[in-house]
């Protein structure tokens, strides 16, 4: 909704059974918008939630503790997004189909409620294939770590070169290095400069023995930081 206030952070406002958020605009955002955005009409948010651990405390819940929450979590959120899909797919026959030898949106969910699924140790499979989803439809979609700066990254940046590799024809035999690229001189970086005045992801050598092989960073930037 428009509004005249000069700031522009959003205003989230409780409603019973719902959330409304007020995003405010410049005039000349707003006035882009389609009218019946203009006189008032809502965007309906259809939010899930995916998690993965892949850490040391992930290691040692799955061999000590339990992880069903997390499982519960994974399968509920599928169970969500394909009836989200299901909604789309009535109103947009077209949204999702396979393009260009792309998996089709239907092959993606299928491949997405078979992983969440499965009990197997920090599938991270889960995470790519709900982000691919989540392209497929254009939806939008946030990834972070309690911190939101080292695990982010590391996930983040698996994404990009992902990216680069499937719509960009980034070589195969050059994908590792942009990895370490993209990690250790990155923006990434800056944010963890921001953050902690160090310019050193906070994993320790025996730590990153837990973690899966892609979401390690390179040599050099990675380090305790006080």
């Amino acid at each position: 909704q428009r509004r005249r206030s000069p700031s522009l952070y959003p205003n989230t406002g409780p409603y019973v059974g719902n959330f409304v958020v007020e995003v405010p605009l410049p005039s000349e955002n707003f006035g882009l918008l389609p009218q019946r955005l203009k006189d008032g009409c809502l965007i309906r948010v259809h939010p899930v939630h995916f998690n993965i651990g892949i850490d040391h405390q992930q290691s040692l819940a799955e061999r000590f503790g339990d992880s069903s929450l997390q499982e519960r979590v994974n399968q509920r959120s599928c169970e969500q997004l394909r009836a989200y899909c299901r909604l789309l797919r009535d109103m947009l026959p077209q949204m999702g189909t396979s393009l260009s030898g792309d998996q089709s949106l239907s092959d993606l969910l299928a491949s997405l409620d078979r992983n969440v699924h499965t009990r197997k140790s920090k599938n991270v499979e889960v995470l790519w294939i709900a982000a691919m989803v989540c392209r497929k439809v254009n939806g939008v979609r946030l990834t972070s770590c309690k911190s939101a700066k080292d695990r982010t990254a590391m996930s983040v940046t698996l994404e990009q070169c992902v990216l680069l590799q499937q719509r960009h024809k980034l070589s195969q035999q050059h994908f590792n290095t942009a990895l370490d690229c993209m990690r250790g001189t990155g923006c990434r970086m800056e944010n963890v400069q921001k953050n902690v005045g160090s310019r050193k992801f906070a994993f320790s050598s025996v730590q990153l023995l837990t973690f899966p092989k892609l979401y390690r960073p390179p040599e050099g930037s990675y380090g305790w930081t006080h």
